[in-house]
């Protein structure tokens, strides 16, 4: 895997946005706001992690991998 697919999926990633039924655990907490009903406020990527951790993340995903 080149660093450029790395990079591309850690940018896929952070920009994701999160269903509707996100549903995070340990006490982290969303909630849509009334002000704008008719705006997608639906947040995108994570509140988890950065730039450099999602690159962490993937490159601990992909390591090993089975190349077929």
């Amino acid at each position: 895997m080149t660093e450029d697919q790395i990079k591309h999926m850690v940018d896929r990633f952070l920009c994701w946005k999160l269903p509707k039924t996100f549903n995070p655990d340990n006490g982290i907490n969303y909630q849509r706001p009334n002000y704008a009903p008719e705006v997608d406020a639906t947040p995108s990527g994570t509140n988890l992690f950065d730039a450099t951790q999602a690159d962490a993340m993937v490159r601990h995903m992909i390591d090993g991998m089975p190349t077929q």
